[in-house]
């Protein structure tokens, strides 16, 4: 409860930014379910035990919401049968008895999972009719467990830059569980929906989100193959009621459609209130009262005694590529990169059987790659890969098998951090309080994170100065996201930065520090000379509004940076310089940074940060030492 006030507490402080956030879910406490039977005979009372009782709650997905009673978080009226079912669970329960008791056999096919939890119950009803298209859905299912999937981040989609999760329904073992059946649950886009207007919907509520159900091979080909996502596969140790329970209840919400918000009622939320509808004990959904962030509620799930008991490691084809790569021989390698860039097998002709069978492999996975990425057409795919069949049938050797050890995503910091620093600025002392509502830096311990890249957003500082004796807002960094993805022979892309915060900028014209917005966007290219280390060059461009010193209030920049990045697994460390260039010499300026953290544990962190920056009318430089608990 207290992590849950401090959260309340901070996005009450910040709801003139997203106001969304404030959605706070506050768990409620009710007395033990009584059957109908006493109820019928004793006090609507009763009625309302059963109508709070944990089950029932979690059966239609009630929250409750501080200064008002519950409300339900599916939005489509066919999922109630009372009229104010959203917001009563009781008038719901009433309407719902009343309707299996009555004789409307197509409404009652909506709502087996009800039916099944009222009998439980002990409550007399006639039998559930035969409904031809459930019956369908539950052979076309037929669960032997239920999986839990992780996809970690990707980069190129915001609706993805915190990774994702769905469902996989099981089919027996024995079988591929490539044919089983994947449960998602997002929002219905626009494609043709312009980026601003996107993400604006997708923090403010206004598309609609739904359970959709695919083969799980679609799932892999979209995932790990098209977009190059490693996978997780966590299965649940539910019994078979529990399992047919799930396919029942996915029957009763998959009908319906909620808002869709980004950061609250998202692909994970659902997920959590589904799980806790097929087992209320879990209280999964109540653990994230303001933001609902994939891998957060990943280690929610993991964290529940006795509900995970396999998990399975899905790397993507780029990274089992770039494994195939890094195992290579330099002469592995040359005849490698000759083929791919020139299909030129001279090389290879020198190797043995068993690198040529090797430097094979990892070229038909290439070509592969390359044809998905739409780097190669059609007919220049079907000609490297016959010549490269053509080739692997010559060797005896029998294929080389990948084998990865996926770093568990489950021992990654958590998503929010406080910080707390004590540092100087032009010699004055002063003590730094932060909070970051998410969710990973680049000098930050990277496990369980994307190599290289970094997302934070609402992230604010608020300074004591005490020989001033002020507390004002220091930054409000409203989001960060950086990709220094490495430049090689294999792999090409873009290493890129958007960066948009509010902060303190001293003011030549009155010799105080004033509010300045600024947004910074920029792109280039990363190496990596050696494991862990980037080498990085971007170009930038900086608009800054406000301050109270620039001519017609705003200006704008063009800059270069570049810097070194190393991500060790308990040491992180990044230097970087940036120049930026205007006909405002206010906008002028050269900023060195250094930064060196030290992961002391999971979930806690200490540091040294140094900058210094230099413009034509003023230099400031700042050192500060800080502590990092995350949370």
């Amino acid at each position: 409860m207290k992590k849950q006030r401090i959260r309340f507490v901070f996005f009450s402080v910040l709801c003139f930014f997203c106001a969304f956030f404030t959605k706070t879910v506050i768990s409620a406490e009710k007395p033990k379910t009584t059957s109908y039977c006493q109820v019928s005979k004793q006090s609507s009372f009763n009625l309302n035990q059963l109508a709070y009782s944990k089950e029932w709650l979690a059966l239609v997905h009630y929250q409750s919401k501080p200064f008002r009673k519950y409300i339900s978080s599916i939005d489509s009226d066919n999922f109630f049968l009372a009229k104010n079912g959203k917001t009563s669970p009781t008038d719901e329960l009433k309407a719902t008895i009343q309707l299996f008791q009555g004789n409307d056999a197509k409404q009652k096919c909506f709502f087996p999972a009800r039916y099944s939890y009222l009998k439980s119950q002990g409550i007399q009803l006639p039998p559930f009719p035969e409904c031809i298209d459930y019956t369908e859905f539950k052979k076309d299912l037929n669960p032997a467990g239920i999986t839990l999937i992780y996809t970690d981040a990707y980069m190129n989609n915001p609706s993805s830059l915190f990774g994702h999760t769905l469902m996989r329904i099981d089919i027996p073992e024995g079988k591929t569980q490539l044919v089983a059946h994947g449960m998602n649950y997002g929002a219905y886009v626009d494609p043709n929906t312009a980026g601003a207007l996107y993400a604006l919907y997708g923090l403010t509520g206004g598309y609609y989100g739904g359970f959709t159900i695919k083969p799980y091979y679609n799932v892999i080909n979209t995932y790990n193959n098209l977009e190059n996502r490693d996978i997780w596969e966590y299965k649940l140790d539910l019994s078979s009621s529990e399992q047919d329970f799930f396919v029942a209840h996915l029957w009763e919400v998959g009908q319906t459609q909620t808002r869709y918000y980004f950061f609250t009622k998202n692909c994970s939320y659902l997920l959590m209130e589904v799980l806790d509808a097929v087992r209320p004990n879990l209280n999964l959904a109540q653990k994230f009262p303001v933001q609902t962030i994939p891998l957060d509620t990943l280690k929610a799930v993991y964290n529940q005694p006795n509900l995970v008991k396999d998990i399975n490691y899905r790397p993507s084809r780029q990274r089992r590529i770039a494994y195939r790569y890094q195992q290579m021989s330099r002469n592995e390698k040359n005849a490698l990169i000759a083929y791919i860039e020139n299909e030129d097998f001279s090389l290879y002709e020198q190797l043995s059987d068993e690198s040529k069978a090797k430097v094979l492999d990892t070229g038909y996975e290439y070509i592969q790659y390359a044809w998905v990425k739409q780097q190669i057409d059609i007919k220049t795919y079907r000609r490297q890969s016959l010549n490269i069949l053509k080739k692997r049938t010559t060797l005896q050797t029998t294929g080389t098998e990948v084998k990865i050890d996926g770093k568990s995503v489950i021992n990654s910091h958590h998503s929010m951090r406080f910080q707390t620093a004590l540092g100087t600025q032009r010699g004055k002392p002063f003590i730094d309080l932060g909070l970051r509502s998410a969710y990973h830096s680049l000098t930050e311990r990277p496990q369980g994170f994307l190599d290289g890249a970094e997302i934070n957003f609402l992230d604010s500082v608020v300074r004591y100065r005490p020989q001033q004796n002020t507390i004002r807002l220091q930054k409000l960094g409203l989001v960060k996201i950086t990709s220094l993805s490495p430049y090689n022979h294999l792999f090409k892309p873009l290493a890129y930065q958007v960066d948009m915060y509010i902060n303190r900028e001293w003011n030549p014209k009155t010799d105080k520090e004033k509010l300045m917005f600024t947004f910074k966007g920029g792109s280039g290219l990363t190496v990596q000379p050696f494991d862990k280390t980037y080498l990085y060059s971007l170009v930038n461009t900086t608009y800054r509004y406000g301050g109270g010193h620039l001519p017609h209030k705003h200006g704008l920049a063009l800059g270069i940076s570049g810097g070194l990045l190393y991500t060790g697994e308990r040491w992180q460390a990044q230097v970087e310089a940036e120049k930026n260039f205007s006909d405002n010499e206010m906008l002028q300026d050269l900023t060195l940074k250094n930064t060196v953290n030290f992961a002391t544990s999971q979930n806690t962190a200490i540091g040294v940060k140094y900058q210094f920056k230099h413009q034509s009318y003023h230099s400031d430089n700042e050192v500060q030492l800080y502590f990092n608990r995350y949370f």
